[in-house]
């Protein structure tokens, strides 16, 4: 993906953010003998709760002793391969046409405001006329304490001039031990959008450097930020 970025002298530029993989987790199973996971079916459309409410009323706990009606014995523990998406209504009934969505608006004490038709949010990270903008900086101790982390970038340059302005960012932040809070829109103020309609993320930018020159730049992506629980002691 491609960022537009401003540093704190106002000169701006691109650069090139990567996502870092992390290391896979271990395998389960034994040596030579990976574990596999299947599905299979569990319950078919005669043994929902709403067909035995029907058949045996709402206390069928002794129908399900004496005769387990639920199990549909031609059916239950079947493999599943592939699958479809399925709409239903909100009686059961399937859908033949993918539902109209509709964006339902409510206020802190959960009672629903407005209903409107969705608007598509654009990305915001690389836009010539609204650059991502540094903002608060905050130790790198306290950040980790107040924000949770969920995901990483690893900005990368692609040309030498690239690389001094970029490098000195990271000398920069490395020196003074923080992150700093990167911003998109024209104000400044609004949260990382990386596609059209996707999550809005806080940004925290940290610099690394190392001898020969070496750098990097990590933009560390959070949605939640951490807080004490009302009443418990500090």
């Amino acid at each position: 993906m491609k960022l537009r970025l401003i540093n704190a002298a106002n000169r701006d530029g691109e650069a090139d953010g990567r996502s870092i993989t992390p290391a896979p987790p271990p395998r389960l199973g034994q040596e030579g003998r990976p574990v596999s996971f299947r599905r299979y079916l569990a319950a078919a459309e005669g043994g929902t709760h709403d067909e035995l409410v029907h058949r045996f009323g709402g206390d069928y706990a002794a129908a399900l002793v004496a005769g387990d009606p639920e199990v549909d014995m031609e059916l239950v523990g079947r493999g599943i391969g592939e699958t479809d998406t399925v709409f239903l209504s909100s009686t059961g009934e399937v859908m033949y046409a993918a539902p109209e969505i509709v964006e339902i608006v409510t206020g802190p004490d959960g009672v629903e405001r407005e209903r409107r038709t969705p608007v598509d949010v654009a990305g915001n990270v690389d836009l010539p006329e609204a650059p991502i903008r540094m903002g608060r900086k905050f130790r790198i101790a306290d950040a980790v304490r107040q924000f949770l982390f969920t995901r990483t970038v690893q900005i990368r340059h692609t040309s030498g001039l690239e690389y001094d302005w970029l490098h000195g960012i990271a000398k920069e932040l490395a020196g003074e031990g923080v992150m700093v809070l990167l911003a998109g829109g024209p104000k400044g103020r609004d949260p990382l959008v990386f596609q059209t309609n996707g999550t809005p993320w806080r940004g925290f930018l940290e610099g690394r450097v190392a001898d020969e020159g070496r750098y990097q730049l990590l933009l560390h992506l959070s949605k939640m930020k951490l807080e004490r629980p009302s009443g418990e002691p500090a």
